[in-house]
């Protein structure tokens, strides 16, 4: 059997939010992670309640939903486990192979200029903004051009930075949880077994249901 065939959304039945979170928690991750690009593992229990929390409101049901910066396309997986369509976007080309092994739609191109047509939903794990300066704000205009919904995970400690930078884009925050992220050693610098950063989890919805201009 194939990596994709292994792995592929179409094998598995997903009875649950816990049993989606580790099928999410057992897919390939990066060879090489990027640095530059803030490139960290999604982990199942986040991936998960966005997607649980998007199919138990029903927005899993029409259209497209995109993964921004999608790394290898964990939260898009979620989608798709759950019967949503979903496309991964991402500059880097290595990690889109990953998440087309998957069976996933994927997409080369930049989260702040996405190549997708409004409306779709959006799903992101964007860039906190340590290595990548503005990051977290430069993916989330990106989203807000195309989507009139979107799910992302932030640092716990920018939320109120993250909620003004949303309202000045038309779109209103919602906290859905807060939570701990276990980051694993994945670079030279880092020094401890894991790492736990404090994350919110953040559901937005644009204001206005009319095109927006870049």
């Amino acid at each position: 059997m194939s990596g994709r065939d292994l792995f592929s959304f179409k094998h598995y039945l997903v009875v649950g939010k816990r049993e989606l979170a580790s099928l999410l928690d057992s897919l390939p991750g990066f060879k090489r992670p990027k640095l530059r690009l803030e490139q960290y593992i999604t982990p199942g229990e986040l991936a998960a309640t966005i997607a649980w929390t998007m199919y138990m409101r029903g927005e899993l049901a029409e259209g497209w939903i995109a993964d921004l910066g999608c790394g290898t396309g964990r939260l898009a997986y979620a989608v798709a486990a759950l019967g949503g369509r979903s496309v991964c976007i991402d500059i880097d080309a290595d990690a889109l192979q990953i998440a087309r092994g998957l069976g996933l739609d994927v997409a080369l191109c930049d989260a702040e200029m996405p190549c997708v047509r409004r409306p779709v939903k959006v799903v992101m794990n964007p860039p906190f903004g340590v290595w990548m300066p503005h990051g977290d704000v430069r993916f989330l205009r990106g989203a807000a051009s195309v989507a009139e919904i979107i799910y992302s995970i932030h640092k716990a400690a920018a939320v109120e930075y993250v909620f003004r930078a949303a309202r000045s884009l038309g779109l209103e925050p919602q906290l859905l949880e807060i939570a701990a992220m276990g980051i694993p050693p994945m670079y030279r610098h880092h020094r401890k077994r894991r790492h736990r950063v404090e994350v919110a989890v953040l559901r937005l919805e644009s204001t206005s249901r009319g095109p927006r201009d870049r």
